[in-house]
């Protein structure tokens, strides 16, 4: 009886492992499909990301009229475009520094402004429990929302307005 018993007991355990071990099997399965799909995913958006910086050092180092070609790398490289921007070579780039220096400036002031405005807001929010505060610190997150596109008609309209009022 003993005999049966650990038998039987040998049989269930192992009708009861089967199913198991073919689940763990299929988990697997999945988990390696989902990885390289996810891989696959992820070298499909760095390349989306990388081909325009690609582009433009690839611009960045062709000659002078070279700029439609066929070719991976530019043949005979140059680096006289960085040249010619750094000591203000053409008419184009005379302010160029003092451009950029106005840039930086906008550029620092913006990020200061927006960090005074934005630690107030959210230390008022937080610490004074507003009574709709989750509308002021999600209003935020609907900029996001409307796509940059949809910016370029109200520049398309100040232009035409501009150009009629000339």
């Amino acid at each position: 009886m003993s005999t049966t018993t650990a038998d039987n007991g040998l049989v269930a355990a192992t009708y009861v492992a089967r199913p198991a071990i073919q689940m763990r099997r299929i988990a697997q399965r999945r988990r390696y499909l989902t990885n390289a799909m996810v891989a696959m995913f992820s070298v499909v958006v760095l390349i989306w990301t990388l081909t325009p910086i690609y582009n433009m050092v690839m611009l960045a180092f062709q000659s002078n009229g070279d700029v439609f070609s066929e070719h991976i790398w530019p043949p005979r490289p140059s680096a006289a475009s960085f040249w010619i921007v750094i000591t203000q070579g053409y008419w184009y780039l005379e302010h160029f520094w003092h451009q950029f220096g106005n840039s930086v400036y906008i550029a620092v002031m913006t990020t200061g402004i927006v960090l005074v405005i934005g630690t107030m807001t959210s230390f008022s929010v937080g610490r004074m429990r507003i009574r709709n505060g989750w509308l002021v610190t999600n209003a935020a997150l609907l900029t996001y929302v409307i796509p940059a596109s949809f910016l370029a008609i109200p520049f398309y309209l100040i232009t035409i307005v501009r150009s009629i009022a000339e």
